[in-house]
């Protein structure tokens, strides 16, 4: 600015400057915007991925669970036709089954 020539080139020069400041500040906006838009959709998909693996746990406990039930239901069930085949067990054992 010290060597503008005159006022009008002192504006000139001012404008264009301001102008260059404009550009920089909004394409510096634009690489934080783009930048936060990647952040937010890394954090989504890590989000989504977490969920998957959640899910996929619950089906399998679920899995279990069921094996688990059916493994009790047989025990039960052997149990209950052990006692009844032979209802004298030496000693003073008393079983108290569920009687669902």
């Amino acid at each position: 600015m010290t060597n503008a020539s005159d006022m009008k080139d002192t504006k000139d020069r001012a404008s264009r400057a301001f102008e260059a400041l404009g550009k920089s500040i909004k394409a510096r906006a634009g690489a934080d915007s783009d930048a936060k838009q990647s952040e937010a959709a890394e954090r989504e998909r890590r989000l989504e991925s977490g969920v998957a693996g959640f899910e996929q746990m619950v089906t399998q406990y679920q899995k279990q669970l069921r094996t688990l039930e059916v493994n009790n239901y047989s025990l039960t069930l052997h149990l209950k036709q052990a006692l009844q085949n032979n209802n004298s067990i030496p000693g003073r054992y008393h079983l108290f089954l569920d009687k669902t």
